[in-house]
């Protein structure tokens, strides 16, 4: 897994328009288990991931080394709970770059 890649310092992920859901957003939020990871861009657009999904990926603010997170989450319908817990991302330990994208949702 990814997550277990020990030199692993930049990952984009585009993975838009499939059905990923919020299983497949607790897979990738395994990645906060990633020592080194500091730069992480998912696109997820259109993945059905709704509030259970945004709520895992959430856990990447748990990335030890995480600076740079950009979230693609456009179409989902994520709502409030998600919403909320997208807004924990804030207390990552050293992250200076965050953008996401709700659009539509």
């Amino acid at each position: 897994a990814l997550n277990a890649a020990p030199r692993l310092g930049t990952l984009h992920l585009d993975l838009a328009d499939n059905n990923l859901g919020a299983h497949g957003a607790q897979a990738l939020a395994a990645l906060r288990a990633a020592p080194l990871l500091h730069t992480l861009c998912l696109e997820l657009a259109g993945t059905r991931l709704g509030d259970h999904g945004a709520q895992a990926l959430a856990a990447l603010k748990d990335a030890p080394a995480l600076r740079e997170l950009s979230l693609g989450l456009a179409g989902n319908q994520v709502g409030d709970a998600g919403a909320r817990a997208l807004a924990a991302l804030r207390d990552a330990p050293l992250l200076h770059t965050l953008h996401l994208d709700l659009g539509e949702t």
